[in-house]
């Protein structure tokens, strides 16, 4: 009657203890690497979601085990949490499954998968923010901007793109409802240090408003 009561083995105490602890350890070190990689300022909240993710999952693989039926009533349980905060970075999102997955790998006592993965996945994601650092295009950006709907839009903005650019890609072409047409482009500058001179000059054209120019 009063099974449920007793204490498990001081060994499996131990055991359970230390997945936690690890599960924290790697967390930490997901969210360095999230840290040293991240174009912006990382929001605290998130980071520390990502560490507490990581452990919570251990614990919850630790209590499914093999059992079935636990799986499913911790699926159900779980199936009332509804996330408010949207994602904004898709990036973020291939984090929050590094974390869940390095979780999931200590909670189903695979210790050497986890701390394998973990490294391994963190490297690879450096290799790849130093290959965007070093070789990638820093004279690519994304431009929007609006002009009136009663004008040729190519008379008014072809003269400054003549001037800056080398490589333009018109990606969308959309009519909002204040009457004006708003334009996305993916542009290429001749000289990238002269961004400032570009936004300038499109932002002074009359009837051009609205710019807004993007890191690609």
């Amino acid at each position: 009657m009063f099974d449920f009561l007793t204490l498990p083995p001081l060994v499996n105490l131990g055991a359970d203890a230390l997945r936690v602890l690890l599960s924290f350890a790697l967390g930490v070190f997901i969210v360095n690497i999230y840290f040293w990689t991240h174009a912006k300022v990382p929001q605290k909240s998130f980071t520390d979601t990502l560490i507490i993710l990581c452990m919570l999952i251990s614990v919850v693989m630790v209590v499914i085990g093999d059992s079935i039926a636990r799986a499913f009533s911790l699926v159900g349980a779980l199936s009332i949490i509804r996330f408010r905060t949207a994602i904004q970075d898709p990036r973020d999102i291939g984090f929050v499954f590094y974390a869940l997955a390095v979780g999931m790998a200590v909670g189903a006592g695979n210790p050497s998968v986890a701390i394998l993965a973990t490294f391994l996945i963190g490297i690879i994601i450096l290799c790849m923010y130093h290959w965007h650092q070093h070789f990638g295009n820093d004279n690519e950006f994304g431009l929007e901007f609006c002009l009136p709907l009663n004008q040729d839009p190519e008379t008014i903005y072809r003269p400054i793109f003549d001037k800056h650019l080398i490589y333009e890609r018109l990606l969308e072409q959309r009519v909002k409802k204040t009457q004006l047409i708003e334009l996305t482009f993916r542009v290429k500058l001749a000289n990238p240090q002269e961004w400032l001179t570009f936004f300038n000059e499109l932002s002074r054209i009359e009837n051009v408003t609205d710019v807004k120019m993007d890191k690609e």
